[in-house]
């Protein structure tokens, strides 16, 4: 209780210091007759005749307007700063994260993923600290070599299942604001916001769609008012639209779709083949004399204080085997999805491969969006949804709220 109240003061200050500058504060937003949700920003009745007033007396000429500004004089902003749903982008928009909602320790960093990065730096650590030594003294350069690569190969596949665009579809204020509507309409082969029939804020557009689209797997989406393709879903964690939507993993903190499946598939591959070629060797090195020469060494240097560091590398090499348990299991699943064309949603609902396209060697697409493009802030707002107070994370219950956070 003390928590909320904490998240609803901070919110009102933020809009009050959002009405006193200009400034727009984002949230998530939802439709009270749906229960969809959106990020959208804190807008103010006062806010806005003060901006427009102000506009209204530094707007310049048309002749003299540039490019970074909107005709107002209203300053344009890229699009990956003002992205209106739970995802992030950094890098300049190079990159991109998905949103942890249920076990976050900040709103892009979760406990799974967190967990996955141990798994893996924790036993290669000590494997290339160690043992990896010792077989190049002894003359064996394969076996080190060979597991040096497939480590490279594990962290980049996590790295680019973490950090790329699954197959995004932008929502529709983002199409109005970058202007791409037609350009979408020739790479999806459809009009995704269905212009000939409905109004340009997209309610009611459940009623528009298109028999023909319905007959072959286009459903509407309520929360970003677009025509989602066959296949395409709505990911409540990320609060995207996904090409070829297959799952939202926590453990990457990021859905997996369309642009990053093979990525995903990768990673699970290499990672397995890594504990393959890691895990026995490094059992066979802490049973080995020469592991006891230097445990017995440290330990009578430092008193056996490091015998608890011991105990905790076999509880954690325990954990870690469990871990190539479920990821051997995890593999064959998704071997299994690929035999047959199916997503994991698709096979977890019982759902029909209407496009019968494949689910991994189909064509990974272009990027529907480009984050860099500068669109005017004001465009992306929804006028008509109100934002509920953010999602909390461990840093918020254990710090505590203030102001300055949002």
């Amino acid at each position: 209780g003390g928590g909320g109240g904490g998240g609803g003061r901070s919110i009102a200050a933020a809009a009050l210091r959002g009405m006193e500058d200009g400034s727009t504060v984002y949230g998530k937003g939802s439709l009270a007759d749906d229960g969809d949700v959106e990020l959208q920003p804190l807008t103010g009745e006062h806010s806005s005749t003060s901006t427009s007033a102000t506009a209204s007396t530094k707007a310049p000429s048309s002749s003299e307007t540039p490019a970074t500004t909107t005709a107002s004089g209203r300053p344009k902003k890229p699009l990956y700063e003002v992205w209106p749903s739970r995802s992030k982008f950094f890098c300049r928009g190079m990159a991109m994260t998905g949103g942890e909602t249920e076990m976050g320790i900040t709103p892009n960093c979760s406990v799974p993923n967190l967990c996955v990065w141990t798994c893996i730096m924790a036993p290669c650590t000590l494997y290339f600290l160690w043992v990896f030594p010792h077989l190049w003294r002894k003359g064996s350069y394969a076996m080190p070599l060979a597991t040096l690569a497939v480590f490279l190969m594990a962290t980049g596949f996590l790295l680019a299942t973490c950090c790329s665009d699954p197959g995004i579809i932008p929502r529709r204020e983002v199409i109005w604001a970058t202007k791409t509507d037609e350009k979408l309409e020739a790479e999806l082969g459809y009009d995704l916001l269905i212009k000939a029939t409905l109004a340009r804020d997209g309610k009611g557009g459940s009623q528009h769609v298109p028999p023909e689209l319905s007959r072959h797997g286009y459903r509407w989406c309520r929360t970003c008012r677009i025509v989602r393709p066959p296949r395409a879903s709505h990911c409540p964690d990320c609060d995207n639209c996904v090409l070829r939507y297959d799952h939202h993993c926590p453990f990457v903190n990021n859905c997996v779709g369309q642009r990053n499946y093979h990525f995903f598939f990768g990673f699970v591959t290499s990672v397995l083949c890594l504990a393959i070629m890691v895990l026995p060797v490094l059992f066979w090195w802490l049973n080995s004399d020469n592991f006891e020469m230097a445990v017995d060494g440290l330990t009578h240097v430092s008193s056996g204080a490091l015998k608890p560091v011991f105990y905790a590398l076999i509880a954690c090499g325990s954990l870690i085997g469990i871990a190539v348990l479920l990821s051997a299991l995890l593999w064959f699943y998704h071997v299994f999805l690929i035999a047959t064309n199916r997503t994991t949603k698709e096979f977890r609902r019982n759902l029909t491969n209407i496009a019968e396209e494949p689910t991994l060697c189909a064509s990974r697409g272009p990027r529907l969006f480009d984050p860099t493009t500068l669109v005017d802030p004001r465009e992306i707002i929804r006028q008509d949804e109100a934002p509920p107070p953010p999602t909390p994370n461990l840093c918020q219950q254990c710090f505590g709220d203030d102001d300055d956070y949002y």
